[in-house]
C-alpha cells in the first residue's frame, strides 16, 4: 500500500486502494474492514486543503453560456471539459493543458508547456482529435473557463471547423470537472513523480495518463479504469447505456 502510495498515488484513498489493489480477492477481506485497519493503524489520510486558482477570462468568453449545467449525457464524445494547471520546476513553472471525456472521465488530451498559449492548449485538443478520428467529435460540447487561450480566433476557428459547440464555466466551480482532475495531478500524481526539464515532465505526464486512463480504477465507473469503462459501453445498445446528469448550477436540487 505505501508502495503504491509512493509511486502511482500519493493521495490514494481507502476505497481506491481497496479496488485498485485488488484487497477482496488477494486478501479475503471486506471493505469495511480493511478501513478500519488503515484507521487502527493510522494510514487514512488528513484533509487536504486546495487553494483553487482563477483564470483571468478573455472578453471574446463572455459571448458565450455555460451548456452543461443539467446536461444529461448518455455516451462518449458528447462533452469534454478543459483546463490549465502549474506545476514548479524549481522556481519555474510548467503549464499542463487537459482535454477530460465527462461520460467516461477518460483524459483524452495532455500538453505542456513553458509558455500559456493557444497553441499550446491546441496540442491537447489535436490528441482528442486524433483518439476520435475527428468525425466522432462533431456536435461535441467543449466546456471550459474563459480563458483566453480557449477563446482565442484559432481555437475557436478550429472548434467551428469541427462543428464542436463552445461552452463558458462563469466561475471555476461550474469548471469543476476538470479543477477536480487538476487537483488529482498536482496532489495525487506529481508528488510520485521526479522530472529535470520540460521534456523529462512531458513524458512522466504521458505515464500518469496512462495509468489513469488504463489502470486507476474509479468508484463513479463500477470500480473500471476510464478505457475499460468505454469498452464497456461500446458493447451496449444506446437504450441501455447509463445516462450520467452533470451538475445543474442554475437548480443544485435538480
Amino acid at each position: 500500500m505505501n508502495k503504491y502510495r509512493k509511486e502511482r498515488d500519493r493521495r490514494a484513498g481507502s476505497r481506491s486502494l481497496y479496488h485498485n489493489l485488488e484487497i477482496k480477492s488477494k486478501y479475503n477481506l471486506g471493505v469495511t474492514r480493511f478501513e478500519r485497519l488503515l484507521s487502527e493503524n493510522k494510514l487514512c489520510l488528513a484533509p487536504l486543503r486546495i487553494k483553487i486558482v482563477t483564470t483571468k477570462s478573455d472578453l471574446q468568453s463572455w459571448n458565450y453560456a455555460n451548456m452543461i449545467s443539467g446536461k444529461s449525457i448518455s455516451n462518449i464524445n458528447q462533452v469534454v471539459a478543459g483546463d490549465l494547471t502549474y506545476v514548479y520546476l524549481g522556481t519555474h513553472l510548467y503549464y499542463v493543458f487537459s482535454l477530460m471525456d465527462l461520460y467516461s472521465n477518460r483524459i483524452v488530451g495532455m500538453s505542456v508547456s513553458e509558455r500559456m498559449r493557444a497553441k499550446d492548449a491546441l496540442e491537447a485538443y489535436f490528441q482528442w482529435k486524433s483518439l476520435r478520428n475527428g468525425h466522432r467529435i462533431k456536435g461535441c460540447v467543449h466546456h471550459t473557463d474563459g480563458g483566453s487561450q480557449y477563446f482565442s480566433s484559432t481555437y475557436l476557428s478550429e472548434l467551428k471547423s469541427c462543428e464542436i459547440q463552445v461552452s463558458r464555466a462563469k466561475t471555476c466551480l461550474e469548471n469543476g470537472y476538470a479543477e477536480q482532475w487538476n487537483g488529482l495531478l498536482k496532489n495525487h500524481f506529481i508528488p510520485t513523480i521526479k522530472y529535470q526539464n520540460v521534456k523529462n515532465l512531458t513524458e512522466e505526464i504521458k505515464q500518469i495518463t496512462y495509468f489513469y486512463n488504463n489502470e486507476r480504477k474509479q468508484e463513479q465507473l463500477g470500480w473500471q479504469t476510464p478505457v475499460q469503462y468505454e469498452t464497456y459501453i461500446g458493447t451496449l445498445l444506446e437504450k441501455q447505456k447509463p445516462v450520467k446528469r452533470l451538475y445543474n448550477f442554475e437548480d443544485p436540487k435538480r
